[in-house]
């Protein structure tokens, strides 16, 4: 681990699992933020989701986010403090689909799994993808 729960530099071969408590507290968070997007990271160990990190969009724009850097950072410390790895960065498309945009491969910064969630009718939806350089892999998200 390098101070900041990054560990993994390749895409995971079996995705991510999330606890279905996790998969919930992502959907109302980024149903509650609409018709902004929301964002926010995922903590775990062995691609197994242990907390949800909801993080304040301080762009506050229905086509972009950038996160709050003090929460970003407390996330950061509470995940080192509990022993856990960043799993994946979430955000929202409320306006879109569940697929990653020019921003979002290009400002992609991190090894880990990335989490779009798109409305589809009434409901929200998630898919995940390892994004790298230009290169965008979907992978494949299980729930608990």
């Amino acid at each position: 681990m390098d101070g900041m729960g990054l560990v993994n530099l390749h895409p995971p071969a079996r995705g991510i699992t999330l606890h279905r408590e996790h998969w919930q507290a992502m959907r109302e968070h980024v149903s509650r933020e609409a018709p902004y997007e929301a964002c926010g990271l995922v903590a775990g160990k062995d691609g197994i989701s242990q907390a949800v990190y909801p993080i304040p969009n301080e762009l506050r724009s229905p086509v972009r986010y950038r996160m709050e850097p003090r929460a970003q950072l407390a996330a950061f410390e509470a995940m080192d403090e509990a022993g856990w790895d960043l799993l994946a960065i979430y955000h929202s498309h409320p306006q879109g689909r569940a697929i990653p945009s020019a921003i979002d491969i290009a400002e992609a910064a991190y090894p880990v799994v990335y989490l779009i969630w798109a409305p589809v009718g009434k409901t929200w939806f998630c898919r995940g993808y390892w994004l790298e350089g230009k290169r965008v892999q979907p992978v494949p998200v299980r729930l608990l």
